[in-house]
């Protein structure tokens, strides 16, 4: 079995960001997303996994209530200064 190292915030993250993007108040383009999701990632605790197993604890507990208004709050966050302050044209 191999092993491999997995953020599973960033999967957390990504998904969330791509159900939101069309609701978000600001430019949606690649850039502008990755600086988004760039935002939340900083903000948000890393949860790693290693086996199928952990994997599957970490998605229960990213499951909870609490756990997604919290990602989706720093996601907004990150809109409202991607917004504010783009780095493109």
């Amino acid at each position: 079995m191999e092993f491999v190292l997995r953020n599973m915030t960033e999967g957390i993250v990504l998904k969330k960001l791509n159900l939101m993007k069309e609701s978000l108040d600001c430019c949606t383009c690649e850039h502008c997303l990755l600086d988004i999701a760039s935002y939340a990632l900083n903000r948000l605790p890393a949860k790693y996994v290693a086996t199928t197993q952990g994997e599957l604890l970490s998605r229960l507990d990213s499951l909870e209530p609490q756990y997604d208004a919290t990602v989706m709050t720093v996601i907004l966050q990150g809109a409202i200064l991607v917004k504010d302050h783009p780095r493109h044209e």
